[in-house]
């Protein structure tokens, strides 16, 4: 792009989004940002980050051939500890498929494919569905007593993908509290030293499981220590770590924020408004997918040279973001605007291209079997009305972390 035409383009306005995690919904924020323009700047970590909010040009971006993701191309501004993308290693040990592009992207991919097959999928799904009748067991004890209380997140939302990441990965049962508690501090402490020992407490349990496999069941680890990339490129253990922590991170914490947010969907509606059918709960889902998108931006892109879209420049290597939030949503629509009708219809929330999320199957999967085992099992159940709902979350995740209800 010649600096000629540089000049022509038009500055992105600046503007702010909540970028610290805390005990807020950041959703009515990162709407009102999408409105000052489509293109916006917003202060971070001293600096700046382009935010690229509208639908359209969120979809060029997504697919855009000169919008880098690999590792290589985070400046080293924002490798600070306690922040997620300082959690990626270094090229040379792994890379994970979230952060890599071209060939080391397609590799990683084809060696995920196999692993991540519709029967396994549909193997661990009913591995899973088995145990939710337990979960829901367990849930209609913790609320014993008419019109008891019971915190829908912590006694079962999150329990699901929890036991999904587990018979994936083929952990042992005692892992599971384990990695709820290193992923709530990871994801959502507010304390960045904390952050910084959680993700090194995370990264030291999956290469504990990884090196010593004997105490795993057949699962992801297994296949991926077995697979291989044609003769004599063989995974390494780096990237059976690597893959292992990318999928725990996205698997978990978001499939469980989804489940959440399409109850509190159905909960905050009369029991005659919500989804009965499969194809019904399916088409909830998808639209909660359009409405509560569990990571509103997903992840960093870093322009290869200076890059032009709907007429404002982002320069060559600025850290760009790309609100699936904003994205979602048509114009003038509010933060607050689940329609059922609607089906989820064009949603980004996987996002598109290359990159397109490889675990979608597994996250479908996982909410329909808790969506319609909770509304299955407790029909009359209704949101508290004495205790609110809680949100936690910053710009680039967030989540349901307390969802009060009484089930009877």
């Amino acid at each position: 792009m010649s600096a000629t035409t540089n000049a022509e383009l038009g500055e992105a306005p600046e503007t702010t989004m909540p970028v610290d995690p805390g005990l807020f919904d950041c959703m009515p924020d990162l709407i009102a940002a999408a409105r000052i323009a489509p293109v916006v700047r917003i202060p971070y970590l001293g600096r700046h980050a382009w935010v690229v909010c509208d639908r359209e040009l969120v979809k060029q971006a997504l697919t855009h051939p000169k919008m880098g993701k690999d590792i290589t191309l985070v400046p080293e501004w924002m490798r600070q500890p306690g922040l997620m993308v300082t959690a990626q290693p270094p090229p040379e040990y792994a890379r994970a498929m979230i952060m890599s592009d071209g060939e080391n992207h397609a590799r990683i991919r084809r060696i995920h494919a196999p692993v991540l097959s519709p029967r396994n999928t549909e193997r661990w799904g009913e591995q899973v569905a088995g145990k939710v009748e337990g979960f829901l067991d367990e849930l209609s004890q913790a609320a014993s007593g008419r019109n008891a209380e019971v915190d829908v997140v912590t006694n079962y939302t999150h329990k699901i993908p929890l036991a999904f990441i587990s018979e994936m990965l083929g952990l042992p049962p005692e892992a599971e509290h384990r990695l709820r508690s290193i992923t709530d501090i990871m994801l959502y402490s507010s304390d960045y030293a904390a952050r910084r020992e959680a993700i090194g407490g995370l990264f030291g349990a999956v290469e504990e499981w990884v090196r010593n496999p004997a105490g795993l069941r057949d699962g992801v680890i297994t296949g991926l220590l077995a697979a291989s990339d044609g003769p004599g490129a063989a995974v390494t253990e780096g990237e059976v770590i690597v893959w292992t922590l990318g999928m725990i991170i996205t698997g978990y914490e978001t499939t469980g924020s989804l489940i959440s947010t399409s109850l509190y969907e159905a909960l905050r509606r009369p029991p005659h408004e919500r989804p009965k059918s499969d194809e019904d709960i399916t088409a909830w889902i998808e639209e909660t997918l359009r409405v509560h998108p569990p990571f509103p931006h997903p992840t960093w892109r870093f322009p290869l040279e200076d890059i032009e879209l709907g007429g404002y420049l982002i320069p060559k290597g600025a850290p760009v973001q790309l609100s699936i939030a904003a994205a979602n949503r048509e114009p003038g629509e509010g933060a607050d605007s689940f329609d059922a009708e609607r089906r989820g219809h064009g949603h980004l929330s996987f996002g598109l291209g290359m990159h397109y999320c490889i675990g979608a199957p597994l996250v479908r999967l996982e909410a329909k079997i808790a969506v319609r085992g909770f509304l299955r099992r407790f029909p009359r159940a209704r949101l508290s009305a004495d205790t609110a709902v809680q949100w936690e979350s910053e710009w680039m995740i967030r989540r349901m972390s307390a969802l009060p209800a009484v089930l009877s």
